[in-house]
């Protein structure tokens, strides 16, 4: 099993064959390109992760990510990073298991609905499919928040680690 730590968050991948922490300076150099936090790489599918946590205790400028929220600015941030990501794992031939973009957005505060709703402007905003393309380019996009995380992925999946242990 593969445990990650991002944030105030340890995230398992027990089935996963691989993780690859994506956002990663020292593996893209000086490159501009945005980039999901993790890619977790199972036989049949891969696993676009990427993770939000204005709940996280320390966190700086909750507002300000508010805003981000509200305007439509952190969808276009995360479809870029979808984009960007996918980029590059063509060009290292790495584009021939479905995609499941995952973005976990821990903020407790956030009505259900809401969700929902940006949800459907990052499937709009990437595109999922184009009537040009033989294949879409994910198999899914979903954003969750804590609790929608685990009963997908299970209870013991995601711990915040400020609450010590599960």
């Amino acid at each position: 099993m593969t445990t990650v730590q991002e944030y105030d968050l340890e995230i398992a991948f027990p089935e996963a064959n691989a993780v690859i922490h994506f956002d990663n300076s020292a593996y893209h150099g000086n490159s501009t390109m945005q980039r999901v936090d993790y890619i977790a790489e199972y036989g049949d599918r891969s696993l676009f992760v990427e993770i939000k946590d204005p709940d996280n205790p320390t966190a700086q400028n909750v507002p300000a990510f508010e805003q981000k929220l509200n305007s439509g600015k952190l969808v276009q941030s995360l479809s870029g990073k979808f984009r960007d990501t996918l980029f590059f794992r063509s060009i290292q031939g790495k584009d021939d298991q479905r995609v499941v973009y995952v973005v976990l957005l821990s903020m407790k505060k956030l009505e259900a609905a809401l969700l929902l709703a940006k949800q459907d402007e990052l499937k709009k905003s990437i595109p999922i499919r184009h009537v040009d393309w033989v294949r879409d380019c994910a198999a899914s996009c979903i954003i969750l928040n804590i609790e929608q995380w685990k009963k997908r992925f299970g209870d013991q999946s995601i711990r915040r680690i400020s609450e010590g242990v599960v």
